[in-house]
């Protein structure tokens, strides 16, 4: 209530005749003025909460705005995705703010960039040699055992500026530096440098908004390499 009572002292002239600090039988008329029910107060709150997609209660004037349509499939994650449309207008391209708007898909998807750089072209498959408790590259004399980790079967996409493409990544380390990975996590060597990126599951349905997502907040000279395994459900499939 007092921060309503504020409020209104200010829409007052500014004058002595209308200066309510001293608790005359002015100050106690306008005070009692400013008691607000319950139901109108809570109505005010919900009302704000309107301006917020995670909160609204009418996500489907959201819907509106930004032109989505959902099938019933995706109705599950209705908020997250005005949530994540609602983010891209506030700005930013940095790995950090792209891996928070895709998170609204998946929590479990990572942004992992190129630093320091390495051949990206070696990154969906890297045979490991283990000392002790170390994981390092085959060829390491220290090296006592060693085991594959990748899936030959799979094969990360790419994004560029324009289209979703093969995975064709040219022998240029200049290039290299302007890739960034889409995944669930990275094994790095000792150095740091990036040697196989583990792919990350998720259900075909919402390849399109993670596709567009990329698309919308990547620097324009930078390339997703995109592993994730995209796969239907059976309710798809029916």
């Amino acid at each position: 209530m007092s921060k309503f009572f504020e409020a209104v002292k200010a829409l007052f002239p500014q004058s002595r005749a209308f200066q309510l600090f001293v608790e005359n039988k002015k100050y106690k008329l306008v005070k009692a003025l400013c008691e607000l029910p319950e139901n109108v107060r809570k109505e005010g709150e919900l009302v704000y909460f309107d301006l917020f997609p995670d909160t609204t209660r009418f996500p489907e004037k959201w819907e509106k705005v930004f032109a989505l349509f959902f099938t019933k499939r995706e109705y599950e994650k209705r908020r997250e995705i005005i949530d994540s449309m609602w983010k891209i207008i506030r700005g930013g391209q940095s790995a950090q703010f792209l891996q928070d708007v895709l998170q609204c898909i998946d929590r479990g998807i990572r942004v992992i960039e190129n630093v320091p750089t390495s051949n990206p072209r070696h990154s969906s498959i890297v045979e490991l040699c283990v000392n002790g408790h170390r994981s390092m590259r085959c060829g390491n004399r220290k090296a006592v055992c060693n085991y594959r980790r990748g899936n030959l079967g799979f094969t990360p996409t790419i994004i560029q500026n324009d289209a979703t493409s093969d995975y064709n990544i040219p022998f240029d380390t200049d290039y290299w530096e302007f890739c960034f990975f889409i995944c669930k996590s990275a094994v790095r060597n000792n150095r740091g440098q990036i040697l196989y990126i583990e792919p990350i599951i998720l259900d075909a349905v919402w390849r399109n908004y993670v596709e567009y997502i990329i698309l919308k907040i990547k620097p324009v000279q930078s390339t997703a390499i995109v592993f994730i395994d995209w796969q239907e459900s059976e309710e798809a499939a029916l």
